[in-house]
Parts: structure tokens; C-alpha cells; sequence
């Protein structure tokens, strides 16, 4: 699927709602968030540093780069630790169970965890994921797995994250500049008529 596709797809659904932390509203007009998420010397505040290396290697393989950055390189991996720290508890929880998941099927399927794969074969664990499987057995009713709402959920937040970073708004055809032309205010003559009826209207 292509990426404008698949935007098109995730605007409606998107994973996470972005809570706005009381910090947020005390920083001047010019704050720039980007500038703070590119530091040399950021470090997550939400997860632990495994954690941010496995998110890092799943915005690779969801959204990698072509002829334009991908999630990795859009750092859509700290915008969304940014947003879980001031999320709720029970969306943080879901974030972290699906990492574990992933990790948890990895150590199961290859014996290592996710960010310790090969490429090849993290792509072919996620396209796994990708689709919906049950599982059954002799006697028992069939079950869902739960990986591939787990998939879907995840690239809910790393689609929904990486466009709204440049990156991906140039990748929809963003060329960088913002609609502006000048604003034409009231005449004079036009806004005493007005009053002149609102003055009136009151009178009657």
C-alpha cells in the first residue's frame, strides 16, 4: 500500500489521541518541539532504553525509507515517547503490552527478541502480524490471536505520528510553505452601518 494510501486509511483510526501536558501551555509562541526531540543528547522519558531501540526498529520496518526519510529518521520514535509519558495509564499500558507482545512472540519464534533480528526477518514477522490468524484446538473453541490487532494498533501510532513530522507532510506533497495573504478587515463606514443597525434593533 502506498503511503498516501495508507494515510488516507488511518486518518480516521487514528491510535492515539494526544494529550496536552500542562508544560505545553506555559511555553512561549516560538517553541519549536522538533529542535527538542533532535538533541544529540535526548534520552526517552517514558520508555526504558530496550524499549526505545525495538520502537526505533519497528518505525524502520513500517515506514522505511525511500526516496524520502522514514519514521526512523522522522525520530517518530520520540515524539511518541514524548506523547505516552503524558498520556493516560491504561494507553500506556497498551503500549507497553504491545512491545512485550512483540518481543514475547520473537523470543518464541526465533529465540531472540525483536531488535535483535535480522531485517529479513523482522519484515517477515511483522507481514505475519499484518494479518489476522486464529488458532485452534481438538475440543476447545477457536481463539483470535491477539497479534494482529497489536499490529494494527502500532501502525496506527507510528502512521499517525510520522505525519504530522515534515518528513511526512512533504512526503503528501508539502512543499514547506503556509497559505498567507492579507487580511482584509472591516471599513469604517461598514462597521458604523453595523452598529448603527445593532443600536437600532435594540431600540425597537
Amino acid at each position: 500500500m502506498k503511503r498516501r494510501d495508507l494515510l488516507q486509511t488511518l486518518l480516521g483510526t487514528v491510535g492515539a489521541a494526544a494529550a496536552v501536558p500542562a508544560e505545553a501551555l506555559e511555553r512561549p509562541a516560538d517553541y519549536d518541539a522538533s529542535k527538542e526531540l533532535s538533541r544529540p543528547d535526548w534520552k526517552p522519558v517514558f520508555l526504558d532504553e530496550h524499549q526505545n531501540q525495538t520502537l526505533i526498529a519497528l518505525c524502520d520496518q513500517i515506514i522505511p525509507a525511500t526516496d524520502t526519510p522514514g519514521a526512523k529518521e522522522a525520530l517518530v520514535n520520540r515524539f511518541l515517547d514524548k506523547l505516552m509519558a503524558s498520556e493516560k495509564e491504561a494507553t500506556q499500558r497498551e503500549f507497553l503490552a504491545i512491545l512485550a507482545y512483540v518481543d514475547g512472540e520473537c523470543m518464541r519464534q526465533y529465540k531472540a527478541p525483536f531488535v535483535h533480528l535480522t531485517g529479513g526477518q523482522q519484515h517477515d514477522f511483522l507481514t505475519f502480524l499484518a494479518y489476522p490468524h486464529s488458532l485452534s484446538r481438538w475440543g476447545e473453541a477457536v481463539v483470535e490471536m491477539p497479534g494482529h490487532k497489536h499490529f494494527q494498533h502500532l501502525k496506527q501510532w507510528i502512521s499517525s505520528a510520522y505525519y504530522s513530522t515534515e518528513a511526512g507532510l512533504r512526503e503528501l506533497g508539502w512543499d514547506g510553505s503556509f497559505p498567507h495573504g492579507e487580511l482584509a478587515g472591516c471599513h469604517d463606514s461598514d462597521s458604523k452601518a453595523t452598529l448603527h443597525t445593532i443600536h437600532q434593533s435594540g431600540r425597537s
